[in-house]
């Protein structure tokens, strides 16, 4: 089962970092001091979680629950570690899920896009909700802004920015307030990112 996984994801990063795309990722050197974290990128496309996945091992991602209705996909998802949350509403078990898929795994990543949706073409950028921050608080784990390349075309280069990493100050989770603001600053950290390219 372990040879079949790494080769379907083998096989998909050479087509969609390679092929249909042209992959690229600057400052990845930032996570290698990194033990367990929760990773914010910005959200366009629906390549996005594979081109981090395609780099960072040990990945966790939070996907909506949508993508689970078909059984032979959902199954295929949570081979990844791909867990469903239901958007637009507090989702208590799926939160749970997430601090435990951090607490509980060796040097687990946790992907969440701080958007908490794909941004649309007419739109410069959304904006952050403070599920992924609330995660990060209650695991004690940074979190790590990343830039995506936005709308990339077909054939295209896509960049991937890693930015520093962001430490949290303790019981944050606590304070609704502070956890948007930190929130609307780590969303302004990925977009500065784009400074990187």
């Amino acid at each position: 089962m372990k040879i079949l996984k790494k080769g379907f994801l083998g096989f998909l990063k050479v087509m969609f970092g390679h092929v249909f795309f042209r992959v690229k990722y600057i400052n990845a050197e930032k996570l290698q001091n990194v033990d367990k974290c929760v990773i914010c990128p910005n959200h366009s496309h629906s390549f996005d979680p594979f081109w981090v996945r395609f780099k960072v091992d040990d990945l966790w991602i939070m996907a909506k629950a949508e993508l689970f209705k078909n059984k032979l996909m959902s199954a295929l998802l949570k081979a990844y570690n791909v867990f469903p949350i239901k958007r637009g509403q507090k989702d208590a078990s799926s939160l749970l899920h997430s601090i435990n898929a951090i607490e509980n795994n060796d040097h687990a990543k946790l992907l969440i896009f701080i958007e908490g949706t794909r941004i649309k073409k007419d739109k410069e950028r959304g904006k952050a909700k403070f599920g992924s921050t609330y995660i990060a608080s209650k695991a004690g784990v940074p979190i790590v802004p990343v830039y995506i390349t936005k709308n990339p075309r077909l054939f295209s280069k896509v960049n991937v920015v890693f930015g520093d990493p962001v430490e949290l100050p303790e019981n944050l989770s606590e304070d609704k307030k502070g956890l948007q603001e930190y929130s609307d600053m780590i969303l302004d950290k990925i977009y500065d990112l784009k400074k990187e390219i």
